[in-house]
């Protein structure tokens, strides 16, 4: 038993020397000029992508000019730490955390054709959500159905939320029954962001 144990030490440091050596000599053998390109190299590409998540991370609507980042928007209306902002006019929506305002974007609200396709103005807050959900109601008498509506916000009893949309891209025009309709990267990002109880303004 007592030489059993004598013999272990050196085949484990054997075997650990074997595993180990290749990575060695590899390294040794490679010229130094070479590992200086590689490490640039892949620095380089590290840069990139942070560059990258750093400008998706401050704003989720790639098409925002210079002047609306500078554009602090509305500001805030409610107490919390967080709130969203909705302006029917300009068909835009503003987060603030704080009194920051982290992220702008262009949306669509409701068409107002009819009342019951506005957009109501005034002070809400999030009442519940829900990750995707079939929408259906009655305008003008008319069924609609939309299936699997994602990321859904709801502000209020009747039925108006904020949510992702697939359906369309025209984003600054009202195109919705009501509901704010939120390009489907921003309606990703606000969905983690924003719980239960957040703000929601909605001002003309």
């Amino acid at each position: 038993m007592s030489r059993g144990r004598n013999r272990d030490p050196p085949i484990v440091f054997e075997s650990r020397t074997v595993l180990v050596e290749p990575r060695y000599s590899g390294a040794r053998k490679a010229p130094i000029s070479s590992a200086l390109q590689s490490r640039r190299s892949a620095l380089r590409r590290l840069l990139g992508v942070v560059v990258v998540l750093l400008a998706v991370l401050a704003a989720p609507d790639r098409s925002v000019s210079a002047q609306e980042i500078s554009d602090p928007g509305p500001g805030r209306w409610q107490t919390g730490d967080k709130e969203v902002v909705v302006s029917l006019g300009a068909q835009r929506l503003w987060a603030y955390e704080g009194e920051q305002m982290i992220l702008t974007t262009l949306v669509s609200t409701g068409t107002a054709e009819t009342p019951e396709v506005a957009t109501p103005i005034g002070q809400w807050r999030i009442l519940t959500k829900l990750p995707m959900e079939t929408m259906t109601g009655t305008i003008d008498g008319k069924p609609y159905e939309v299936d699997d509506v994602p990321y859904v916000m709801y502000f209020t009893d009747e039925g108006h939320a904020l949510h992702g949309t697939y359906w369309h891209n025209n984003f600054g025009t009202p195109m919705s029954h009501g509901c704010v309709n939120l390009p489907m990267d921003v309606a990703e990002w606000m969905y983690r962001w924003a719980p239960e109880g957040t703000a929601v303004t909605i001002i003309p």
